[in-house]
């Protein structure tokens, strides 16, 4: 038997809503109604098959909360306890109507895994035993304030290998970091487990659309964040024993709308909300450093990797040339976040490489394959009388290249080179979806904390802004020099 998930009264009926909330009390009412869910989630295998609403399926939970909001969706389906109270009144929502339906929760495993899937039903069967689980939960869901109840002192953090959990979510009261400390009934619940058998626990956040693939590819141990037991996830997953039970639940927009002060003020509490409560401007300079890393190592690597690729496409051997066109031709084709996710769950998943060599690797692999189209371009743009000319003064072949051609050619390709350099740095924003903490990934962990899609995203479009600003006068410059 496990704990049961905090009842809210609904208030579905009262006089003050509108004709629409006013008729949803149930899910008979649903039809209709415009129904946001998040992707990957029980309740998109509940929805997904329904003709009768508007589906609106979202990657994060914070994209739905803001279609509720700003009133793209009526009705948003999800724990019931997954938006605190405090937060709630702030945004406007109220919870319409509890779902019928009784999920249990728990950690995800891969099928078989029995080196940890079975201490960890153990462990947590006799903290229920003991009432230390009930405890746990109330002190986390039964609490108007979660964001604040502290960790527990267990004690100095265990050595050896870590445990590698990926959190499917970012939340009160089931898991949020503060101040790179993860909280939350499922981050106790692991730190414990990790001292009781003497090991160190690691977590981090991966999005639901790519935290399955993630396990199954081993990159972690242990899947969480509230993840529901079905009978459809029991055919490919295992899971330990369920360590709370969760009803769906409908939310709804309130008509007051919440709280809302007068601008300035408005723009003082994003500030502060955002950057400065919880040192949450840490998410923003540790997400700055990993994206501003994968950039310049992908493009001086696929540089490399594209001069290469660039001498075989010149080859007078017709094979080597063929090889090097068969490769651009197949990374022009394929989707960068398709190869980012082929090359860090199938092909590099089993090296122990970690996300960002991975990332590296991948996107110096793809900016290669049109670089050398670039460089192969330029090259052939400069006279084939230069090379005659340094031949004549008595240059041999790679002189001629080196200090004749190779300047030339250069010039004539660095303003293609230039964009093509600054897209890789947009395009980094995909790295999130392989457990990498970049500066979109920084700005999704902050709105799934405050809530607030505006700021957040409007901070990191400015900083990308910047770093593409910065780039292109540095290859500008570098033209400059090569013109001197």
């Amino acid at each position: 038997m496990t704990v049961s998930c905090k009842n809210h009264n609904p208030a579905a009926g009262n006089d003050d809503t509108t004709q629409t909330q006013a008729a949803i009390r149930s899910e008979a009412d649903l039809p209709g109604h415009s129904v946001a869910y998040t992707s990957g989630s029980v309740y998109d295998l509940m929805m997904s098959p329904r003709t009768d609403i508007n589906k609106l399926c979202f990657n994060m939970q914070t994209d739905c909360i803001e279609a509720i909001v700003r009133g793209h969706a009526d009705v948003l389906v999800d724990d019931e306890s997954f938006i605190p109270p405090e937060e709630m009144a702030r945004l406007g929502i109220r919870l319409a109507f509890r779902g019928e339906k009784d999920f249990p929760c728990g950690f995800a495993f891969r099928k078989g895994e029995k080196e940890l899937c079975e201490p960890l039903s153990h462990f947590i069967d006799s903290l229920r035993s003991t009432g230390e689980l009930q405890e746990m939960y109330e002190r986390w869901f039964l609490c108007d304030t979660p964001s604040r109840v502290p960790m527990p002192d267990l004690g100095p953090a265990p050595t050896g290998k870590p445990i590698l959990v990926g959190e499917a979510i970012n939340l009160p009261p089931t898991a949020f970091p503060v101040e790179r400390q993860w909280r939350g009934l499922e981050p106790e619940l692991l730190e414990r487990f990790a001292h009781h058998i003497g090991r160190p626990v690691q977590i981090n956040y991966i999005p639901v659309g790519s935290i399955v693939a993630a396990l199954q590819a081993g990159n972690i141990d242990i899947l969480g964040g509230g993840i529901f037991i079905t009978e459809e996830r029991l055919k490919t997953l295992d899971f330990a024993s369920s360590h709370y039970s969760a009803h769906p639940g409908y939310f709804v927009k309130s008509t007051d709308g919440g709280t809302r002060p007068g601008f300035s003020q408005r723009v003082k509490q994003m500030f502060h909300n955002n950057l400065i409560a919880e040192n949450r401007w840490r998410y923003i300079t540790d997400g700055l450093w990993e994206t501003v890393k994968i950039s310049l190592l992908s493009i001086l690597l696929g540089s490399l990797i594209g001069a290469g690729v660039c001498r075989m496409r010149m080859s007078r051997r017709k094979w080597v040339g063929m090889i090097a066109q068969v490769y651009v031709d197949l990374m022009r084709g394929i989707p960068m976040l398709v190869f980012l996710m082929i090359m860090f769950y199938v092909v590099l998943s089993g090296t122990g490489m970690g996300a960002s060599a991975v990332a590296v690797i991948a996107f110096a692999l793809n900016f290669a394959a049109y670089v050398s189209e670039m460089f192969r371009t330029a090259i052939l743009s400069v006279g084939e009388g230069q090379t005659e000319a340094g031949l004549a003064i008595g240059f041999n072949r790679w002189q001629t290249f080196i200090y004749i051609v190779a300047p030339q050619a250069l010039r004539n390709v660095m303003p293609v080179y230039k964009g093509e350099a600054i897209s890789l740095v947009k395009n980094t924003s995909i790295v999130g979806y392989i457990a990498i903490q970049d500066l979109t990934r920084a700005s999704d962990m902050i709105r799934n904390r405050t809530f607030d899609a505006f700021f957040p995203l409007l901070t990191v479009t400015i900083i990308y802004f910047i770093l593409a600003w910065l780039l292109g006068r540095l290859l500008d410059l570098t033209v400059k020099n090569i013109d001197k």
